[in-house]
Protein backbone atom coordinates (compact mmCIF):
# COMPACT_ATOMS: atom_id res chain seq x y z
CA UNK A 1 0.00 0.00 0.00
CA UNK A 2 1.19 3.49 -0.83
CA UNK A 3 2.26 5.27 2.42
CA UNK A 4 0.75 8.54 1.16
CA UNK A 5 -2.68 6.92 0.95
CA UNK A 6 -2.44 5.01 4.24
CA UNK A 7 -3.26 7.93 6.55
CA UNK A 8 -6.35 9.17 4.66
CA UNK A 9 -7.68 5.62 4.36
CA UNK A 10 -7.12 4.93 8.08
CA UNK A 11 -8.85 8.22 8.95
CA UNK A 12 -11.79 7.38 6.66
CA UNK A 13 -12.18 3.88 8.14
CA UNK A 14 -11.94 5.37 11.66
CA UNK A 15 -14.66 7.93 10.89
CA UNK A 16 -16.94 5.25 9.42
CA UNK A 17 -16.32 3.03 12.46
CA UNK A 18 -17.11 5.95 14.82
CA UNK A 19 -20.40 6.62 13.01
CA UNK A 20 -21.47 2.97 12.94
CA UNK A 21 -20.44 2.26 16.55
CA UNK A 22 -20.71 5.58 18.40
CA UNK A 23 -19.08 5.97 21.79
CA UNK A 24 -21.15 6.57 24.87
CA UNK A 25 -18.78 9.42 25.64
CA UNK A 26 -19.54 11.16 22.35
CA UNK A 27 -22.24 13.28 23.99
CA UNK A 28 -19.81 14.23 26.75
CA UNK A 29 -17.20 15.10 24.13
CA UNK A 30 -19.70 17.25 22.25
CA UNK A 31 -20.65 19.01 25.48
CA UNK A 32 -16.98 19.60 26.28
CA UNK A 33 -16.36 20.97 22.79
CA UNK A 34 -19.33 23.32 23.21
CA UNK A 35 -18.00 24.51 26.57
CA UNK A 36 -14.54 25.16 25.10
CA UNK A 37 -16.03 27.09 22.18
CA UNK A 38 -18.24 29.20 24.45
CA UNK A 39 -15.28 29.96 26.74
CA UNK A 40 -13.23 31.02 23.73
CA UNK A 41 -16.07 33.31 22.57
CA UNK A 42 -16.35 34.88 26.05
CA UNK A 43 -12.60 35.45 26.10
CA UNK A 44 -12.68 37.08 22.67
CA UNK A 45 -15.56 39.33 23.80
CA UNK A 46 -13.57 40.34 26.89
CA UNK A 47 -10.54 41.08 24.72
CA UNK A 48 -12.67 43.16 22.36
CA UNK A 49 -14.04 45.18 25.28
CA UNK A 50 -10.53 45.70 26.68
CA UNK A 51 -9.31 46.84 23.26
CA UNK A 52 -12.22 49.30 23.10
CA UNK A 53 -11.38 50.73 26.54
CA UNK A 54 -7.69 51.05 25.66
CA UNK A 55 -8.55 52.77 22.39
CA UNK A 56 -10.98 55.12 24.16
CA UNK A 57 -8.85 55.99 27.20
CA UNK A 58 -5.40 55.36 25.80
CA UNK A 59 -2.66 53.06 27.00
CA UNK A 60 -1.20 53.89 30.39
CA UNK A 61 2.29 54.38 28.97
CA UNK A 62 1.04 56.80 26.30
CA UNK A 63 -0.96 59.03 28.67
CA UNK A 64 0.43 62.31 30.03
CA UNK A 65 2.49 61.76 33.23
CA UNK A 66 0.20 64.00 35.31
CA UNK A 67 -2.79 61.90 34.32
CA UNK A 68 -0.86 58.75 35.27
CA UNK A 69 -0.21 60.24 38.72
CA UNK A 70 -3.86 61.22 39.07
CA UNK A 71 -5.02 57.72 38.04
CA UNK A 72 -2.61 56.09 40.44
CA UNK A 73 -3.53 58.31 43.38
CA UNK A 74 -7.26 57.64 43.51
CA UNK A 75 -7.14 54.44 45.55
CA UNK A 76 -4.63 55.51 48.18
CA UNK A 77 -6.09 59.00 48.67
CA UNK A 78 -9.65 57.72 49.02
CA UNK A 79 -8.65 54.87 51.32
CA UNK A 80 -6.44 57.05 53.53
CA UNK A 81 -9.13 59.74 53.77
CA UNK A 82 -11.84 57.28 54.83
CA UNK A 83 -9.57 55.41 57.24
CA UNK A 84 -8.27 58.72 58.61
CA UNK A 85 -11.78 60.04 59.25
CA UNK A 86 -12.74 56.80 60.96
CA UNK A 87 -9.60 56.88 63.12
CA UNK A 88 -10.18 60.55 63.94
CA UNK A 89 -13.67 59.62 65.13
CA UNK A 90 -12.15 57.19 67.63
CA UNK A 91 -9.61 59.72 68.90
CA UNK A 92 -12.22 62.49 69.21
CA UNK A 93 -15.51 60.69 69.95
CA UNK A 94 -17.41 63.95 70.46
CA UNK A 95 -16.78 65.06 66.86
CA UNK A 96 -19.01 62.41 65.23
CA UNK A 97 -22.37 60.96 66.19
CA UNK A 98 -22.74 57.15 66.45
CA UNK A 99 -24.71 57.18 63.19
CA UNK A 100 -21.88 59.02 61.43
CA UNK A 101 -19.32 56.55 62.79
CA UNK A 102 -21.48 53.68 61.59
CA UNK A 103 -21.68 55.34 58.17
CA UNK A 104 -17.89 55.79 58.06
CA UNK A 105 -17.44 52.14 59.01
CA UNK A 106 -19.71 51.08 56.14
CA UNK A 107 -17.90 53.39 53.71
CA UNK A 108 -14.58 51.88 54.77
CA UNK A 109 -15.97 48.39 54.15
CA UNK A 110 -17.20 49.43 50.72
CA UNK A 111 -13.85 51.03 49.91
CA UNK A 112 -11.84 48.02 51.10
CA UNK A 113 -14.15 45.62 49.30
CA UNK A 114 -13.95 47.54 46.04
CA UNK A 115 -10.23 48.26 45.99
CA UNK A 116 -8.83 45.17 47.65
CA UNK A 117 -11.52 42.60 46.94
CA UNK A 118 -13.59 40.18 48.88
CA UNK A 119 -10.56 38.07 49.72
CA UNK A 120 -8.94 40.90 51.69
CA UNK A 121 -12.11 41.39 53.71
CA UNK A 122 -12.22 37.65 54.46
CA UNK A 123 -8.58 37.72 55.59
CA UNK A 124 -9.37 40.62 57.92
CA UNK A 125 -12.26 38.62 59.39
CA UNK A 126 -14.86 41.04 58.03
CA UNK A 127 -16.73 38.52 55.89
CA UNK A 128 -20.15 39.56 57.29
CA UNK A 129 -22.38 36.89 55.75
CA UNK A 130 -20.10 35.99 52.83
CA UNK A 131 -19.82 32.24 52.33
CA UNK A 132 -16.33 30.85 52.90
CA UNK A 133 -14.89 28.74 50.09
Amino acid sequence: MNPLLAKPIIDLVGNIFDRVFPDKDQAAKAKQDFMVQSAMMEQSEANAFRDFVVAYEGEGSKVHPWLQILRGSVRPVLTYALAGLYGYGFINPLEFTPEQMDGLFKLNLISLGFWYGERALKNLGLNMGVKND
